[in-house]
């Protein structure tokens, strides 16, 4: 029953992070039509700086699975939320410091892919 569970919450985070990532890749090709390709690049720049740390997150998340490794998924749970949260800040940082595109841009692919991230559980949640 647990691993049943576990390869859910696999496929769940699955679909979440590529979701994610289409959502973000049209929103950049969409920016091309109707501004330009710097503009664009801000958007998939950000939105990569959400997608990357959530994909890391669900490897690390459902790396153990079973009654008998309760302790063990507990702590990866943690341990894949912590990576996230470091792993976000960081891409965003180097992106805002590093690139020269436009913070606004870069910001709301974030905000794109964020809210992907809240949203696609809903829209997947009855057909996993």
């Amino acid at each position: 029953m647990t691993q049943a569970l576990n390869a859910v919450g696999k496929k769940l985070a699955g679909r979440i992070v590529g979701t994610q990532f289409i959502v973000v890749l049209v929103a950049a090709l969409v920016t091309i039509l109707v501004s330009n390709t710097q503009s664009a690049l801000g958007i998939l720049c950000g939105g990569l700086t959400a997608v990357i740390p959530n994909a890391l997150f669900a490897l690390i998340a459902f790396k153990h699975a079973g009654a008998r490794a309760n302790q063990k998924v507990v702590q990866s749970f943690f341990l894949g939320e912590g990576v996230k949260l470091l792993l976000t800040a960081l891409l965003l940082m180097l992106a805002l410091l590093i690139t020269n595109l436009y913070p606004v841009w870069l910001l709301i692919g974030f905000v794109i892919a964020v809210t992907m991230q809240w949203i696609a559980p809903v829209l997947f949640l009855k057909s996993t």
